[in-house]
């Protein structure tokens, strides 16, 4: 979904990340939801990540306004009321943007955190299965060659059969494995714009914040 907005993007990708449903299906859009079943609902939808994203809406807003879209219930005036008020916005809370927005993204990196760390269990369990398939394998192997030097070869046989079936199990889960790898990269390069994102936000703030002192040298120097 493109929203007009990078920052407002990459809320909407690691939120989708939450939302997915497993391996390989992250950072991928979610068909299941009411707002991706019609224009008009990724349009509400797409203007409300860009709001976010730029600051015009808290977490705690766009958190009520989200779950009325997953609802469907969303509408444009819902949109138009939070606009009014951020045009409405007294002076002295212009810095509230900023802080709305750097808000949203450790939301998100906290959320991604978490998704890795629940996707590297994952991924150890699944190496840890693929390594226990692969001994077994070989077990088998070794049997059926016994099997085949004591003239047995009703068994042989069928230790050869058990030995395919665990090598169709292993191709299945090596490629799960793969797909969460490739899950888990993505979401690495996610994570770092978002942090990047961050890194840009906090100078923003830190040069309102000497702006706001006003011209300390020129006033250092009349006293």
């Amino acid at each position: 979904m493109g929203c007009g907005s990078v920052l407002g993007d990459l809320l909407y990708l690691a939120d989708s990340w939450r939302l997915s449903p497993g391996p390989g299906a992250a950072l991928q859009s979610q068909p299941s939801r009411p707002l991706e079943s019609t224009w008009a609902g990724r349009d509400l939808l797409s203007d409300l990540y860009k709001m976010h994203g730029e600051g015009q809406i808290s977490e705690e807003v766009f958190g009520a306004l989200r779950a009325l879209a997953d609802r469907g219930q969303l509408r444009p005036a819902d949109l138009a009321v939070h606009r009014a008020r951020t045009q409405r916005r007294p002076g002295h809370r212009e810095h509230l943007p900023v802080e709305n927005t750097m808000r949203a993204i450790r939301s998100r990196l906290d959320q991604l955190a978490g998704a890795r760390m629940s996707s590297e269990k994952v991924l150890s369990d699944l190496q840890a299965r693929i390594a226990d398939v692969d001994r077994r394998m070989t077990s088998k192997l070794n049997t059926a060659r016994g099997a085949v030097g004591m003239g047995d070869e009703q068994a042989a046989r069928r230790q050869l059969t058990e030995k395919a079936q665990l090598s169709s199990s292993r191709d299945r889960l090596a490629k799960q494995l793969q797909l969460l790898k490739v899950d888990l990269a993505r979401l690495d390069d996610l994570t770092a714009q978002l942090q990047n994102k961050s890194a840009e936000l906090e100078a923003v703030r830190a040069r309102g914040d000497l702006a706001s002192l006003g011209p300390v040298e020129g006033n250092q120097e009349k006293g």
